[in-house]
């Protein structure tokens, strides 16, 4: 064997070698920024405002960040691009029903914020369906 194809040899080894230690981390590395990304089914909506009542009066407001998982990339899509309709129509359903506020201080009714966000995500066009609401960093207007 020459000197230069014992080079080349010892080179492409090496060079295997290094791809075969460094391709898991590689890999791992891209499912990292992959998860970094956010969830692609997930569309967050953040300071939404809602009317929190008591016997039909007005008693204050909850600004809270929604965290509305879809049932596909499409519909995903849409809703994170279209979030100024998304906004709008929680808003009006929302004044023309207020979220029930709790028995006790500081609370409110997730269960009608939840069905409140699901029918009108659901109502903005055919074949978006809601898997799932969360809702995040709720607080009350300070009086």
């Amino acid at each position: 064997m020459s000197m230069s194809s014992r080079r080349s040899a010892i080179a492409l080894s090496a060079a295997s070698a290094a791809t075969l230690m460094l391709g898991p981390k590689m890999s791992a590395a891209a499912e990292e920024k992959k998860e970094e990304a956010g969830e692609p089914l997930v569309a967050e909506l953040t300071n939404v405002v809602l009317p929190l009542a008591r016997d039909g009066a007005l008693v204050n407001y909850l600004f809270v960040t929604l965290k509305i998982r879809m049932s596909d990339l499409n519909a995903a899509a849409f809703v994170r691009e279209q979030h100024f309709l998304v906004r709008d129509g929680i808003t009006r359903a929302s004044s023309r029903s207020p979220i029930p506020i709790g028995k006790s201080p500081g609370t409110f009714d997730t269960a009608a914020v939840v069905r409140l966000v699901t029918s009108v995500v659901n109502g903005l066009k055919p074949g978006l369906r809601v898997v799932r609401v969360s809702l995040e960093q709720a607080a009350f207007m300070r009086r």
